[in-house]
């Protein structure tokens, strides 16, 4: 499957996280930082990688298409190392 703005998202459930103060560590041994923490905690196995962006507009000022692009790429890294997956 392809990673695009309609793609639905889900966190594998086999993956363990924990929270460091405003990042997330996943197991073994993935950091997020803020940015990509707040990402990674909209992802619940319902919404779209746009509806997500949509989402984190509002968190920061930043640029629909710059921010779409950064995080279809930290979701592709993401989606290599079985931490996210598409549905």
């Amino acid at each position: 499957m392809s990673l695009n703005e309609t793609t639905v998202l889900e966190v594998n459930p086999e993956v363990s996280t924990r929270k460091y103060l405003k990042s997330t560590i996943i197991e073994p041994g993935i950091t997020l930082n803020e940015v990509a923490t707040s990402l990674f905690e909209k992802i619940n196995g319902e919404k779209t990688l746009s509806e997500i962006c949509k989402d984190m507009m509002g968190e920061y000022e930043v640029d629909y298409d710059l921010l779409l692009e950064d995080c279809t790429e930290l979701v592709q890294g993401l989606v290599k190392q079985n931490v996210i997956i598409l549905k």
